[in-house]
């Protein structure tokens, strides 16, 4: 299993914008995709970032997501003219877990 994170640094006044688009990605083409497991999408307090925490079988599985020709539509003008900046980092590894202790 892998975990991807990506950062979406939203413009000034945006983010819900930001997060739709990220989200139409996520229910149109994202969870149909052989590999992929569960996400979370986020909005900071702050209202400058959106990010997604996604879950998926292999590396090689979210690598062919990309080629999916509805994703590539919608990373369009109307993404970035929401979106500043995107940073994705996918994780191969669990290095530790903790749970709380009461």
């Amino acid at each position: 299993m892998v975990t991807f994170v990506n950062f979406f640094t939203v413009k000034p006044g945006r983010q819900e914008d930001a997060f739709q688009r990220v989200h139409q990605i996520y229910t149109e083409v994202v969870q149909f995709q052989p590999g992929f497991l569960d996400a979370q999408l986020l909005k900071s307090d702050d209202g400058e970032k959106v990010t997604a925490v996604a879950h998926w079988e292999s590396a090689a599985q979210l690598v062919a997501l990309r080629q999916h020709p509805r994703f590539q539509e919608l990373h369009n003008e109307g993404f970035y003219e929401a979106i500043a900046k995107v940073e994705p980092h996918v994780y191969s590894s669990v290095v530790e877990v903790f749970a709380a202790k009461n």
